[in-house]
């Protein structure tokens, strides 16, 4: 993450932003190294990325008031540390990402970035953005193609990514349904082994797994 300070070493400049941390009384989450990332933003704003996962956090320049400077972070939720909605017939398609601290005010949305596993190619899907409560439940933020100009937020879906123009932080999934169950979810096979074999027994592990780019690494053999 980046703040606009890294290469200015102005007194007045630091003591004004290690105020504005001082002041921060926002609501923030563990974080688990490797999953997440996490960096201090100001008002020109800069960009949150969990290497090798295709998860990103775009904070545009006006996005933080002037003279504030928040620590923002990005978590990648395990699949079993997170209760994934199920509904009828939807599947999930991407991972479980919170971004936070909640409760941040923002003068501009910043641009959450998360992969999927749906084949765009086909016209059968229904494609869902939903939101974790502070209950714990899944409620639904927007459904593509239906938005309206009282729509929370805006999504654009791109071949192996959806980008969600968000104005409040939190943690978020992207779900599909069927319209006549013919839609197609992309899925990869996993397989691991051991390096070093001591007897005559070789045992392999094999996992199907959604195809994206997030799911190897937080996969444990």
């Amino acid at each position: 993450g980046t703040y606009p300070g890294d290469n200015t070493r102005d007194g007045h400049f630091a003591n004004m932003r290690n105020k504005a941390l001082g002041s921060q009384h926002l609501l923030s989450l563990p974080r688990e190294h490797g999953n997440s990332a996490s960096g201090t933003f100001g008002y020109l704003g800069g960009r949150l990325t969990i290497p090798g996962t295709g998860v990103s956090l775009l904070v545009p320049h006006g996005a933080i008031p002037q003279g504030k400077f928040y620590e923002m972070y990005l978590v990648l939720n395990k699949a079993e540390n997170a209760l994934l909605p199920s509904e009828g017939t939807q599947t999930v398609l991407s991972p479980a990402v919170t971004c936070g601290p909640t409760g941040l005010l923002l003068c501009r949305p910043v641009v959450l970035t998360i992969p999927h596993c749906a084949d765009v190619g086909s016209s059968d899907w229904i494609y869902q953005l939903k939101t974790q409560s502070h209950q714990g439940n899944w409620e639904e933020v927007v459904t593509l193609d239906e938005e309206t100009l009282n729509t929370p937020c805006y999504c654009q879906l791109e071949a192996k990514s959806c980008h969600i123009l968000l104005d409040q932080l939190g943690t978020y999934v992207f779900v599909g349904e069927s319209y006549s169950r013919s839609a197609i979810k992309r899925l990869q096979l996993a397989i691991f082994a051991p390096t070093i074999c001591t007897s005559l027994e070789y045992n392999l592990k094999v996992y199907c797994l959604e195809d994206t780019p997030d799911a190897l690494k937080v996969t444990s053999p």
